[in-house]
């Protein structure tokens, strides 16, 4: 009975293995947690979204011309509800149009589109974000 205990104690050792694989398991997943504790603690550091807008290009529709625009977050902080407004200059004549942008998180890119019945290539065309919200 002796030597029967004894290969059983060896079989209830946990292999060397498993312990590596627990151990790196434990280790991500406390980094995993402290980098959103981290986050959550820094977060956008008071300062506002900073979103930059810039043409990606222009596109002719049935119906005129989208031009198709990327909102850029240089700051940390999430903005929501994001307000984009495009105006061409027809020689005194603005034209306006306007997109939403659901969510621009810190440091990120979103893209939309802003249509026009002229094409948009033909007049100076002004870009800017005029409002959000904080989520």
């Amino acid at each position: 009975m002796g030597g029967r205990d004894r290969k059983q104690s060896l079989a209830d050792r946990t292999p060397a293995l498993e312990w590596i694989a627990s151990s790196l398991g434990l280790l991500l997943t406390l980094g995993v947690l402290g980098s959103i504790g981290w986050e959550a603690v820094k977060g956008g550091n008071g300062r506002p979204p900073a979103i930059e807008v810039t043409v990606e290009g222009v596109t002719p529709i049935a119906s005129g011309y989208v031009v198709e625009v990327r909102a850029h977050n240089r700051s940390a902080a999430t903005a929501a509800a994001v307000q984009i407004e495009g105006e061409l200059d027809k020689g005194g004549e603005p034209v306006t149009s306007t997109a939403s942008i659901d969510y621009v998180p810190g440091k990120s890119d979103r893209r939309a589109g802003l249509f026009f019945a002229d094409d948009p290539r033909a007049y100076p065309l002004e870009l800017r974000a005029v409002g959000y919200a904080k989520p």
